[in-house]
C-alpha cells in the first residue's frame, strides 16, 4: 500500500486513474485481509473511515474531471455544443496524445482537444466569430489543466491518509 501511495498521485499528473488504484487497492486490502483472518476482530489495516476519505477524494476528482473543461467553456460563455465538444474534446485528445507521447501526450492531448473542439463547435454557432471561439477554447484548455492540478492535489491529500492510516492505529 506504501507502493501505491506514492504511485498514485505520480500517475494521476499523467490523467492516469492514479486515486482509483488507492481506492480500489485500499478496498482489497482490507477485504482479502478480512477473508484470510489477518486482522483481529473487526478492525481492518485501513480504517473505513480513512477509506470512506478516499473513496470521497476519487468521487470529487472524477466530477471535478469530468465537469472542468465543461465549466471552463460555459465560462466564457460557450454555446452547449462548445461545452459537450470541450469534455469529448479532452477525452479524444489525451487518448490521441497518449499515442503519440506516452504520459506527456496524455495532458497535452487532453487540453489541445478540449480547447480545439469547444473552438471550432463554437463557431458554428450563429454570429460566432474565431476570436470569441478561440477565447472559449482557451477555457475549456484551462479547465482541463485545472482538472489535472484538483486531482494531482486530491490524489495527494489521499496518499497522505492511506499512508497515515497503514502505519497507525487510526
Amino acid at each position: 500500500l506504501t507502493l501505491v501511495a506514492l504511485i498514485g498521485p505520480v500517475i494521476v499528473v499523467f490523467t492516469l486513474p492514479g486515486l482509483w488504484l488507492l481506492t480500489v487497492s485500499t478496498l482489497l486490502a482490507n477485504l482479502i485481509g478480512y477473508w484470510l483472518g489477518l486482522w483481529p476482530g473487526d478492525d481492518p489495516l485501513i480504517s473505513w473511515w480513512a477509506f470512506g476519505a478516499i473513496l470521497g477524494s476519487t468521487l470529487t476528482s472524477d466530477i471535478v474531471d469530468w465537469s472542468a473543461g465543461v465549466l471552463g467553456a460555459k465560462r466564457m460563455g460557450g454555446t452547449r455544443g462548445a461545452m459537450f465538444a470541450a469534455f469529448v474534446g479532452g477525452v479524444i485528445g489525451a487518448i490521441a496524445g497518449t499515442m503519440i507521447l506516452p504520459l506527456v501526450g496524455t495532458l497535452v492531448g487532453g487540453a489541445v482537444g478540449a480547447g480545439l473542439a469547444a473552438t471550432l463547435i463554437h463557431r458554428t454557432a450563429p454570429d460566432q466569430d474565431w476570436k470569441r471561439s478561440a477565447k472559449v477554447g482557451a477555457g475549456a484548455s484551462a479547465g482541463w489543466i485545472v482538472a489535472v492540478i484538483v486531482k494531482f492535489v486530491l490524489c495527494t491529500c489521499s496518499a497522505v491518509i492511506l499512508l497515515i492510516a497503514a502505519w497507525s492505529e487510526w
